[in-house]
């Protein structure tokens, strides 16, 4: 597949400080929710297509495979898969043979897409997917790799599109809910939630995606950043130099410049300094 075709891995990106801190806040968080040393299943989905959720999934299970953990990532996005595209590998068989009883385990898992991470991919199918997981084969075939993988992580369809998101989570430890900033409606949201919360989903809580990386509008570019401009700074010399050299401005302008950092302060969640 060619390299165009491939969602960004920003672990294999040296110089992006920002987003390889902010999947480590994830990595970190999730852990501590589920610090189960093995066997551990995470959900992936979000509430409309386009969110990012396959790129969000892929870059949490490449940052915990570069931990030295074992990592399985499974496209049950059979409507539209895409888990694959992230690291540009062909296959002809995939989750779908598997339910549907035309293949097996070993003859479709693809290994060391990169070290200690697998993938489990699938291809498009478009009649009777819902009922491909409401058999017991999705379950068995679950229980049966929880004994080979530390983390396993589950890229599933969104659920404005269908049910498939909400029937697998019954299987998992706990869902990841990708939300992208000014993306989706209040209710689209809430009938997402609504159809987790019917399926007694565990969920571990929101990924807000798609914010600029200066917290105050919409971006074409980058996933899950929350504001982490601030560790260019950190990490650069030149944004050392930047912030060293900074003088706040003065009247009118210094307060429009302090409404913009503290409204910036406030979608990120950094507080440091903050007088209640």
């Amino acid at each position: 597949m060619e390299d165009k075709m491939k969602r960004q891995l920003f672990f294999k990106d040296a110089n992006n400080h920002e987003m390889n801190e902010a999947l480590r806040v994830i990595r970190t968080n999730l852990h501590f929710l589920n610090e189960k040393e093995s066997a551990r299943t995470v959900l992936v989905t979000s509430t409309t297509p386009q969110e990012g959720k396959s790129t969000i999934a892929a870059n949490y299970a490449m940052s915990i495979a570069i931990t030295g953990k074992k990592v399985l990532l499974i496209d049950c996005d059979i409507r539209r898969p895409r888990a694959h595209e992230s690291f540009g590998v062909e296959f002809k068989k995939g989750l779908e043979s598997i339910l549907a009883g035309e293949a097996s385990l070993n003859s479709v898992l693809l290994r060391d897409v990169e070290k200690n991470l697998d993938i489990l991919p699938t291809r498009n199918v478009a009649h009777n997917v819902t009922e491909l997981f409401l058999g017991d084969k999705m379950k068995a075939l679950l229980e049966e790799l929880k004994h080979e993988y530390n983390t396993i992580v589950l890229d599933t369809p969104p659920l404005i599109v269908a049910t498939d998101a909400a029937i697998l989570s019954k299987y998992t430890d706990g869902v990841l809910y990708v939300v992208a900033y000014d993306q989706v409606s209040k209710r689209e949201l809430e009938f997402g939630k609504t159809m987790l919360a019917n399926a007694k989903a565990n969920m571990y809580g929101f990924v807000v995606n798609k914010v600029d990386k200066n917290g105050l509008s919409y971006g074409n570019y980058g996933y899950y950043n929350n504001n982490y401009s601030y560790y260019k700074d950190y990490y650069t010399a030149e944004g050392d130099a930047a912030a060293r050299a900074y003088v706040p401005q003065k009247g009118i302008k210094g307060f429009i410049e302090r409404m913009k950092r503290d409204y910036k302060r406030q979608l990120s969640g950094d507080q440091k300094g903050k007088r209640w």
